[in-house]
């Protein structure tokens, strides 16, 4: 009867599992994948990307550099899954790859040094794993951009490649890492703004356009809705990229601190809109984040399970 019931739901099972591994088997960037993918974009980039380009060449050549090798994995992942014994087991196996956790971790490093006065040790830090420059930031610019950072790398990283994932497949999922690692690599070495990734950055923008909205609102609902939707329409709607807007709109509400602001990337200053009007964040504000990404994520698991089952009775 056990095993009856397993393999009904043998779905449920593998898509649980994943997101466990996630959390418990930190793959090293050494022999992981994703680390392959982006050095090999990232080269690409070096190649391709050349001064004496226009900039319609730039915008061609970098919607080509983000599609080729996304389309290339994924149709090949894609047919190997047709002799694959197990093909949703395949699937779960991508979920697991293309789910990455271990921004929690740094942020929690990044607090513990601030906590021991260690500011240049946290610098050193943050540099990893966001791509503005960080060398000249003061304590509570390196605070805002870890939960800069921690939010919108693990609503797009883990929350929107599940929603992809249970709408469409692993192969949707994948695709939309696939291209948040272009996106990522080819920041480390141009400008934001830079025509070569006008083509990645807009199909990211569509992509997750619709299922960042139903999260927010979602997730909204059982956090301080009054005061993130009075973020949402006079905050977020101005921000640069108004899908991160949203995002950081709902944090920023539910700690009751002000997040983003003016950054530099490669020495050049960016203005953009501060978000919230409540006091600067601090060091135990990074520990609030932590907690609340840790409910969130235990009402997501559960939230879909329900539905699961829902769907499944029906």
């Amino acid at each position: 009867m056990a095993l009856i019931l397993l393999q009904a739901q043998e779905g449920l099972l593998i898509f649980c599992l994943a997101v466990l591994c996630a959390f418990s088997l930190n793959l090293s960037k050494l022999y992981h994948p994703n680390t392959i993918f982006t050095l090999i974009t990232s080269n690409l980039a070096k190649r391709v990307v050349k001064k004496s380009n226009t900039v319609t060449q730039h915008k061609l050549s970098g919607a080509l550099a983000c599609m080729l090798p996304t389309l290339t994995v994924v149709l090949l992942l894609f047919a190997l899954s047709y002799i694959s014994f197990y093909p949703q087991w395949f699937g779960g196996l991508i979920l697991f790859l293309c789910l990455d956790t271990h921004f929690e971790g740094r942020a929690k490093r990044i607090a513990r040094l601030l906590s021991q006065g260690q500011k240049g040790s946290a610098k050193q830090l943050l540099a990893s794993i966001v791509n503005r420059d960080t060398a000249k930031l003061s304590e509570v610019g390196i605070i805002k951009a870890s939960l800069d950072s921690l939010a919108l790398n693990t609503v797009r990283h883990f929350y929107l490649i599940i929603i992809f994932y249970l709408i469409a497949g692993p192969y949707l999922a994948l695709a939309y890492k696939l291209l948040l690692l272009c996106d990522q690599s080819w920041r480390k070495q141009l400008c934001v703004q830079h025509p070569f990734m006008a083509a990645v950055q807009k199909i990211i923008y569509l992509l997750e356009w619709l299922p960042i909205r139903f999260f927010i609102l979602i997730m909204a609902l059982t956090q301080n809705l009054a005061k993130t939707q009075h973020y949402l329409k006079h905050y977020a709607q101005h921000y640069v990229n108004k899908n991160s807007g949203w995002i950081i709109a709902l944090f920023s509400a539910s700690l009751n601190v002000q997040l983003a602001g003016p950054r530099f990337y490669h020495e050049e200053r960016f203005d953009n809109i501060r978000i919230g009007s409540d006091r600067q964040p601090t060091v135990e504000d990074i520990q609030h984040m932590l907690k609340l990404l840790n409910s969130m994520r235990w009402f997501w698991l559960g939230l879909t399970v329900l539905i699961w089952f829902a769907i499944n009775l029906i």
